[in-house]
């Protein structure tokens, strides 16, 4: 817990361009416990993480509030891995970490641009978010566009391709969970 509690001031801290002198003598602790507090090598009290929040901006229950127990993956809006695959632009809504069996993305699909099923043996499931595309099936394809699904095994996706002239959006989760 308190290394996460100690990730989310850090990255407070440097998002406001702020030393640990800075925000130490701020809120009243010394640089010293300040990093150790970001490294989760002590915990703060009650009060030193009071004026810590106070020395950010923040209040202490949005410092606290972020910490999620074992299990638990926030994946935060512009804290997500995005990559570029086949043309589409792929984003991580699922976090490695969480150790969970699920991986979900969300895929841009430009026009006349394909991507291959998610790695992974089991099931995959497509939401069509917007635009409009093609699921590759083993001896076949099926259209579907904005708000349609598809769910089916693994083996008998091939993958997606945008045969539209305008982008399209997906929801793609695959389980157990993908490596990506």
């Amino acid at each position: 817990m308190s290394n996460q509690l100690g990730d989310r001031i850090r990255r407070l801290r440097l998002a406001g361009n702020l030393t640990l002198r800075e925000v130490g003598a701020r809120a009243g602790v010394s640089a010293t416990h300040l990093s150790e507090i970001e490294r989760g090598r002590t915990s703060p009290t009650v009060g030193a993480l009071m004026r810590i929040a106070a020395a950010l901006g923040e209040e202490a229950s949005r410092l606290v509030d972020d910490v999620q127990p074992p299990g638990v993956a926030v994946a935060r809006a512009g804290e997500r891995r995005e990559w570029t695959e086949n043309d589409a632009t792929v984003q991580a809504l699922t976090a490695a970490s969480s150790g969970g069996e699920l991986t979900v993305v969300t895929v841009a699909l430009p026009p006349g641009a394909a991507m291959p099923r998610l790695a992974g043996a089991g099931e995959q499931f497509v939401l069509v978010l917007e635009g409009a595309v093609e699921i590759l099936l083993p001896a076949s394809s099926r259209a579907l566009r904005e708000g349609d699904a598809v769910h089916c095994m693994a083996e008998d996706c091939r993958g997606v391709r945008n045969r539209g002239e305008t982008g399209a959006r997906l929801l793609w989760a695959c389980s157990p969970a993908a490596t990506l």
